[in-house]
Parts: C-alpha cells; sequence; structure tokens
C-alpha cells in the first residue's frame, strides 16, 4: 500500500471519529481540503462510499463503519509495534494512560505507588485519572485500568492485587440510641448514610437482600460519609480504608458483619499494550507494592493522610 493510501485510512480515521472535516481538521492540524482530498482517494482505491457528505452533517455508511472498526483496530497494532521496537533499545519512556477508582483508595493506595514509580522512571510518564464509572479501556484509549469486583472473560490481560472488605459501620453512640441490628431488613427503621448509590446489596453465603435507601443523608464522598457516621448520623457502607482504624480504636462500630462484602482489586490491560515494557513495569509494580500500601492506609485511618 503506497504513502498515499497509509495517509487516506489516518484522514479517514480522523475524520470518523470527530464526525466531521471541519473538527478533524483543527485535532488533526491538517487543512479541511487536504482531509477532504484524502478521504476521497482512498474511497476511489477502494472501489466503495466510506462516508455519506452533505451540507449539514456527515455519518459513515454501513461498510465504512466496518472499514473503521477495522483500521482502528490496525493501527492501534502498528502503534504499538512502533512503540515497542523504540522502546526495545531505550530505557523505560513514553506515556502510560491509567484509570483508577478514586476516593481514599485512590488517592491514598494508588496515587503514592504510582508517583513512587515516576520517581523511579522520570522518562515515563503516568497520566492518572479516576473515575466511579467503569470505563471502556479500548475505546477509551487506556494501557492500565484498576477495576473492582468480578471481571467478565475477555481478552484483556488481568492481574489480581487483593481483596478489599465493605462494613456497615455506625458510632457507638447510635447502636446506643438505636439498639442492635440483627436483620438487614433493619435497616429501613434507622437513618441511613449514602453515596451515589441508593441501593444496597446485601450478601450472606446464598442469601442476598436488597436495601433500598429513603430519605438519609446523601454525601459526596466515601470520607463525609465517615464523619457523618462519627458525628451518629447514621449508618453508612464503607470500604475498609475508611473505616478500619475507626472500628479498630472504638470510634465506629460494625454493624452485621455477616453481611460485609469482600471485593477483588485487579488491574486490567490490553494485549497490545502489555507487550510495551514500561506497562508491564507499571503493572509489576504495583502487584508487588499495593497490599503494603494499602495495610498502611488501613492502620493509620483517614485523619493521618
Amino acid at each position: 500500500m503506497n504513502d498515499i493510501s497509509w495517509r487516506g485510512i489516518r484522514a479517514f480515521l480522523h475524520v470518523a471519529e470527530h464526525k466531521s472535516f471541519t473538527a478533524a481538521a483543527a485535532a488533526s492540524g491538517a487543512s479541511k481540503s487536504n482531509l477532504s482530498q484524502l478521504v476521497s482517494e482512498l474511497e476511489a482505491a477502494l472501489g466503495v462510499q466510506l462516508l455519506h457528505r452533505t451540507t449539514r452533517k456527515l455519518r459513515m455508511t454501513d461498510i465504512g463503519q466496518g472499514y473503521y472498526e477495522r483500521c482502528k483496530q490496525a493501527m492501534i497494532q502498528l502503534d504499538s509495534a512502533a512503540e515497542w521496537a523504540a522502546e526495545a533499545t531505550h530505557d523505560l519512556r513514553g506515556e502510560i494512560r491509567m484509570n483508577s477508582v478514586g476516593g481514599l483508595l485512590g488517592e491514598e493506595v494508588v496515587a503514592p505507588l504510582v508517583l513512587g514509580f515516576q520517581q523511579r522512571y522520570p522518562d515515563v510518564n503516568v497520566m492518572l485519572s479516576f473515575s466511579s464509572m467503569r470505563v471502556d479501556i479500548i475505546e477509551d484509549h487506556y494501557d492500565l485500568v484498576l477495576r473492582m469486583g468480578r471481571l467478565p472473560d475477555s481478552t484483556l490481560i488481568a492481574r489480581t492485587l487483593k481483596s478489599i472488605t465493605t462494613r456497615y459501620v455506625a458510632s457507638p453512640a447510635f447502636v446506643k440510641k438505636h439498639g442492635s441490628l440483627e436483620n438487614p431488613q433493619d435497616l429501613k427503621k434507622v437513618p441511613l448514610i449514602y453515596g451515589s448509590v441508593d441501593h444496597w446489596i446485601m450478601k450472606r453465603g446464598t442469601e442476598q437482600q436488597i436495601i433500598h435507601v429513603e430519605g438519609g443523608i446523601k454525601a459526596a464522598s466515601g470520607r463525609i460519609m465517615r464523619k457523618a457516621a462519627l458525628s451518629g448520623l447514621g449508618v453508612t457502607r464503607l470500604g475498609d480504608v475508611n473505616c478500619q482504624a475507626d472500628i479498630s480504636q472504638g470510634r465506629l462500630v460494625e454493624v452485621l458483619p455477616d453481611w460485609s462484602e469482600d471485593t477483588a482489586i485487579s488491574l486490567v490491560c490490553p494485549p497490545v499494550r502489555y507487550q510495551l515494557a514500561r506497562v508491564r513495569a507499571l503493572m509489576t509494580w504495583l502487584a508487588e507494592r499495593f497490599d503494603g500500601q494499602h495495610r498502611k492506609v488501613l492502620d493509620l485511618g483517614p485523619d493521618a493522610m
């Protein structure tokens, strides 16, 4: 395939992703007319129409959609191969795009480890982002993602770091005032403190109960939920990094301990990105140090971080 065809493919990918020649030109630095010419030459070489063009909008044809999906994967492979070849004769260098859960776990466990990695390998730039929603590692172009929960079968490279425990907690004064809670249904009788999830799926062995939170206190973060619980305002659901130190020191009491949940934490990576030495190095770095940093946060608690 000649150079014009490769340039045409890249021009087509830019236009398809940005959904207009104008936006693609602004993003790529090429002129609108040049992109249009390259795409037209590509269509002529293929003998098919890839884009429907009107004065008001642009969309891909069915053939264009299929061609886009195949070319996108091929370009990812080619770009990764080029990075691998350049990396093979140098020290670790380049960029890693990583996504992680946020909150105390992300900020005090994951982030310090990533910063330590960047100190060790100053030519590697880790772009770390946090989100509560699960990102699409392929579509969003991440090299590495930290995920919680069961992983579906896939072609992704996965490495389990450890399990964390989610507990139901309240202040000793709250428990004394409202009495002990023997069953998840008892939660409906007391004030609850919750975040973005307004229904709690509680499991004990094969048994499952769902508690729909009505009223109560809605907080923006685990840190605020913890403070509300310490103030005696209700029962809340927190990960161990947010509450273990308080339980150990008697500031919070675990209620319904049989209904606590263990959730696996894993790193996942697309196979094509796993070929890069810098990505494998970061995975190994995190796997070797995650448990120690997690235990440190458990022992010290949020107030010390």
